[in-house]
């Protein structure tokens, strides 16, 4: 589950809930990503709470176990504020071709879970508020669809699929244009990036130095600075000088490499923006337990430093493959340094399916992975950072 709520203050703009462009569109803006494969699932909000917005991955769904993990979403939901909920399915990213029947079958599936899990919910008697779906859509194949529970006898746990329009362009909502009038960035579609590559494939790393003193805090930033230089004005530095910012992404490879480097990088990260020092040996025990502990918005998705470790960890793929035989474990052991700081950074974001697609990354490279099953572990369970947005 990935996880967003806004602010709840009278600046905020109104969501239409029931528009299956506009709240995907909403979605693609708040989680800071393009929503592919997923459930969407839209608190009401109100006067006095928040909106929130989280995202499951489909395949979860629909796998084993799926539908009592749901219930469980719906409840943590129901729990922190969002009883009234509002659901789309997207189907790839929303607008690729599919097959009609293919369509109508997955619509139906899940449509049959989330009406069975919301049930079981409105059943409840507990002190808890009483929860409610009012609304189920989906979005695929470019064309915008309603999913209705039949309550015709011998219907009951059927879900009829009906199509409604044209699924509007994420250009064409009103919540796109609203994010170009407030200066929101606006994600886009991963595309490879030919230049990341070519960096990795150049690199040449140092050996690794099990007891370096480097500071991987300051190795990071001087990296962060060459990676914009060598992007935004590669063409205007000498061969000599390029060699030096290869150079310092390098560094940075080579330090996090070692275990202890990277995970007091992670400590770093932890601090960004505060003033307190946090404990490297209970980190995680401590953002568990404390909820004074948030995440600075550059250590956010669509941060700047979230970001840079996205590009750092394409740069390590590319060397994995290129790099000189005795430089390969070196690149490898960055790849999965980077990795684990992203799993975990999603994490304590509240971003438990963009985690958990990465830990899957993590167990295909490495699938004899002792870390693996630890991320796994938070992300699946999961185990929640202590600090709520809307708190």
């Amino acid at each position: 589950m990935t996880t967003h709520i806004t602010p709840a203050d009278h600046g905020r703009h109104v969501l239409d809930v029931h528009d299956p462009a506009e709240l995907l569109a909403e979605a693609r803006l708040c989680l800071r990503e393009p929503p592919v494969d997923s459930l969407i699932l839209a608190s009401s909000g109100g006067a006095s709470s928040p909106l929130m917005i989280t995202r499951s991955a489909l395949a979860d769904l629909l796998g084993p176990g799926g539908g009592e993990n749901l219930e469980r979403h719906l409840a943590l939901m129901r729990d922190r504020g969002g009883p009234v909920v509002h659901a789309l399915i997207v189907l790839g990213d929303g607008y690729q071709d599919l097959l009609e029947p293919v369509i109508h079958e997955v619509m139906r599936r899940a449509g049959q879970l989330l009406h069975a899990a919301a049930r079981t919910l409105e059943s409840e008697s507990s002190p808890a508020p009483m929860f409610q779906l009012l609304s189920l859509h989906g979005a695929a194949g470019s064309t915008s669809w309603e999913l209705e529970r039949d309550l015709h006898e011998g219907g009951a746990g059927d879900v009829g699929v009906t199509a409604t329009g044209p699924l509007r362009a994420f250009s064409d909502t009103r919540a796109a244009a609203s994010a170009v009038l407030t200066g929101r960035a606006i994600p886009h579609h991963d595309a490879p990036n030919p230049m990341l590559e070519e960096i990795g494939r150049g690199l040449r790393l140092p050996a690794l130095d099990l007891s370096s003193e480097a500071d991987p805090g300051k190795l990071f930033t001087a990296a962060l600075s060459a990676l914009d230089r060598l992007g935004g004005g590669a063409l205007s530095l000498t061969p000599a000088e390029r060699m030096t910012k290869c150079e310092q992404i390098s560094s940075l490879l080579s330090a996090i490499a070692v275990e202890r480097l990277h995970w007091e990088l992670l400590a770093q990260f932890v601090e960004h923006g505060d003033t307190r020092v946090i404990d490297r040996e209970t980190l995680l025990q401590t953002l568990v337990s404390d909820r004074e502990w948030r995440p600075h918005d550059d250590v956010c998705a669509g941060g700047r430093w979230y970001m840079g470790l996205e590009k750092l960890r394409r740069i390590a793929a590319a060397a994995m493959v290129a790099a000189l035989p005795a430089e390969r474990r070196i690149a490898r052991s960055a790849w999965r340094a980077l990795t684990a700081l992203l799993v975990l950074l999603a994490w304590w974001n509240h971003r438990f399916a963009t985690a958990g697609s990465l830990v899957d990354e993590l167990r295909e490279q490495e699938p004899e992975s002792t870390l693996a099953p630890l991320l796994s572990r938070m992300t699946d369970t999961p185990i929640f950072p202590a600090w709520w947005p809307s708190a």
